[in-house]
């Protein structure tokens, strides 16, 4: 809408509320109704002579005192009508939430034929003051001009006072608000939850100032939360949440599985998750802000978008009894989060975490109403185990001999890597074999170790993790290529992890991450740099390697994971979230490995899906990467905004595809020659060539510190 047409509709909007007008309605007695949906009562739709023409007019035929839902259904259009619902059941349902669109641009500040501001309650589109209310597939939106009047200097004429506009209201009277497939839109105050119990499901709720607020109980469930683009503001440009929920009430502002997005144009660092409003409320002793509202705002679960500040939670003022400004800490109202995940997802001590979820059931949270969604959320999160029982299938042992058998007939040229002489140890290498770095449920776990025999200084490491669709392979599959390394003055670790069949996402990374602490503290012993580590894995380890290496390595953040230095990726994939990436590791009716390591498919926990996704976290601090890829585009996806994302920082990257080779060409010779030049000069370039030939001379290892001991883990 433009600017002119906006001003133009508030100026219509006051003349009609300053001469006591009201907006005609016409009562239609008959209906045209759909005779497919015996649940609709009523139909709106201004092209249809015999169906009404507003909202309002269906709603105000709609009988009192309602026991089941009234659908009135809603044709696609966009209606200009400031719509209060004050009848129990009323379900509103449109075509889509891109083609039915209710609008209306009342705000705070406008004048009354009484000379009286609106406020913000009032300026609502949509105003619900019964109970029982469901909306579906609708975009619910107060159009305001508020970017015009926002933009406008503070001494302009021309500048407005009380820029709120709600688009949603959820006032007094109502409870159990349903709201599914529905866009709200609006800048400053979208959403006001002032009263009840609300549900949002795969909902988009798009502002910036204190756009979710009130005192309601409310349940976001995979729904996106758009901060909209305000220029030329000082940070952050806004809140997503003011809560005030009364110190009685349990529950406040939860958001379940849902995504914190932005518009373009909204800068890293600029939006805070929110801060607590203390209302100003008449009391015996005076007027002042409500000191029992002790605000909620609970992320469990939820992608942060860069945008989230690091810091995001920020006292609001209030006035006090003696009528003076006072500020309320976030420290003093209930503001947690669980399982964030994404680049703004950042724990610091200013993030309180909740040590568990398990009390924010939706069953908990809304008080025993059940809204009508998946019967799993009432309990709790979905069962991943009993999600893994239904995923039917199970691939043969991913090895180096069946993957031989596999290929050899279209390229007859190949020797595995574990079949030829020049990949068996020479005297050059030591070796410390199945080195117990972790015991586990019972489980111990092993790794590799392989370094030079003769050491001036601390080398490089290499952690390198083997692939099999997160399910299967061993650790056997690296130790060809960890040797070479050690032949050629790197230490190489071959690591064993707990896979899919043994424990679900994220055990695996999480012994890995062990591995790489444990090679740090034991690095004397080895003569490793701790400072000069790379991790590489192919396959499904290329994908761990670099999910593990692009969520470790930002200083400012809380993260559990050990930094590395650099990271080569051998044909995995950088995403996993993406519906590129789906159509390989998600196909309907296909076996899914991704979906068995994380406990479900897509669909069913798509947080997982995103969170286990590198591209997710490439950034700033992101180390050197190396890929190095087959022929084949599936094992590419995600590469060119990883290594994009990496330019923009100047950070070093190569990428190496190699022609007509099949996936697990580094398993074979002549690929394998290929692929070790290839790292070999990456690694010279990432961290300088680790031994010359003098230092070999100079200072030779004292072997008999490292030979015939017998290394366990669990004793040193």
């Amino acid at each position: 809408m433009s600017t002119y047409h906006n001003r133009s509709r508030i100026k219509i909007f006051s003349f009609i509320l300053l001469f006591g007008l009201s907006i005609c309605h016409f009562h239609i007695g008959a209906t045209t109704l759909d005779e497919s949906d015996p649940e609709i009562k009523a139909i709106v739709d201004p092209s249809n002579p015999e169906a009404f023409k507003t909202i309002t007019e269906a709603l105000s035929a709609a009988p009192n005192n309602l026991t089941l839902p009234y659908t009135i259904k809603i044709m696609a259009g966009d209606y200009y009508e400031k719509v209060e619902i004050s009848k129990p059941f009323i379900r509103l349902v449109g075509e889509s939430a891109t083609t039915t669109r209710l609008y209306f641009d009342a705000y705070a500040g406008l004048k009354t034929s009484s000379g009286q501001t609106l406020g913000t309650s009032k300026s609502a589109t949509l105003t619900i003051n019964a109970p029982n209310f469901s909306a579906e597939n609708l975009h619910i939106e107060n159009t305001f001009d508020y970017p015009y009047y926002d933009g406008l200097a503070q001494d302009n004429p021309s500048r407005l006072n009380g820029l709120q506009a709600v688009a949603v209201l959820t006032n007094q009277g109502s409870d159990k608000a349903f709201f599914k497939n529905v866009n709200i839109s609006g800048y400053q105050d979208t959403i006001y939850l002032k009263s009840g119990r609300s549900f949002f499901l795969n909902t988009t709720i798009s502002g910036h100032i204190d756009f979710i607020f009130g005192g309601g109980t409310a349940v976001f469930y995979r729904s996106n939360i758009v901060t909209r683009f305000r220029p030329n503001q000082p940070y952050p440009i806004g809140y997503l949440t003011a809560p005030s929920t009364p110190i009685e009430q349990k529950f406040g502002l939860v958001f379940i599985d849902s995504s914190l997005k932005k518009e373009a144009g909204v800068e890293k660092n600029s939006m805070a998750l929110g801060r607590p409003w203390h209302p100003t409320t008449s009391f015996e002793d005076g007027r002042y802000a409500d000191p029992r509202a002790i605000g909620q705002t609970v992320f469990i679960n939820t992608f942060m978008d860069d945008h989230i500040q690091q810091d995001p939670w920020h006292p609001m003022h209030g006035k006090s009894k003696t009528g003076e400004m006072i500020m309320f800490s976030p420290l003093e109202a209930r503001f947690f989060e669980y399982a964030s995940y994404g680049p703004g997802a950042n724990p610091s001590k200013t993030r309180r975490q909740l040590a568990s979820a398990a009390g924010f059931s939706v069953s908990n949270i809304l008080a025993g109403w059940q809204p009508p969604i998946d019967n799993q959320l009432y309990s709790g999160h979905v069962d991943t185990r009993k999600v893994i029982d239904q995923l039917s299938g199970e691939m043969a042992d991913f090895t180096i001999e069946t993957e031989f058998v596999k290929n050899v007939s279209n390229y007859p040229f190949i020797t595995p890597i574990n079949q030829t002489s020049t990949d068996n140890l020479d005297d050059s290498v030591i070796s410390h074999l199945n080195v117990v770095y972790k015991t586990v449920q019972g489980i111990e776990l092993y790794l590799d170790v392989f370094s030079p025999k003769t050491i001036a200084k601390p080398v490089p490491a290499v952690v390198m993790v083997h692939g099999g669709a997160w399910r299967s392979g061993d650790k056997s599959h690296q130790v060809p290529t960890a040797k070479w390394l050690a032949e050629h003055g790197y230490v190489g670790v071959a690591v064993g992890y707990r896979l899919s069949k043994q424990a679900l996402y994220p055990a695996g990374l999480e012994d890995i991450n062990d591995a790489i602490l444990w090679l740090k503290q034991h690095h004397q012993r080895y003569s490793v740099d701790p400072n000069r580590i790379a991790i590489l894995g192919a396959s499904s380890g290329a994908h761990m390697a670099t999910l593990l290496g692009t969520m470790g390595t930002d200083p400012n953040s809380d993260s559990p994971y050990e930094a590395v230095n650099a990271i080569i990726n051998i044909d995995g994939v950088a995403d996993l979230a993406s519906p590129q990436a789906r159509e390989f590791e998600d196909k309907p009716n296909k076996i899914s490995y991704a979906a068995l390591w994380l406990g479900g498919h897509y669909a069913q926990e798509p947080r997982l899906w995103h969170q286990a996704s590198p591209i997710e976290y490439v950034g700033r601090y992101t180390p050197p990467t190396l890929f190095i890829n087959s022929s084949y585009d599936r094992f590419h996806i995600g590469r060119p905004a990883y290594v994009e994302t990496l330019s923009q920082y100047g950070i070093y990257s190569e990428i190496h595809t190699i022609p007509d080779t099949p996936h697990p060409f580094w398993l074979f010779h002549p690929w394998a020659d290929t692929t070790r030049d290839i790292l070999l000069n990456f690694l010279n370039k990432v961290f300088a060539p680790p031994l010359s030939e003098v230092d070999k001379l100079l200072m030779p290892c004292a072997q008999a510190c490292v030979e015939g001991e017998a290394f366990n883990g669990a004793q040193q």
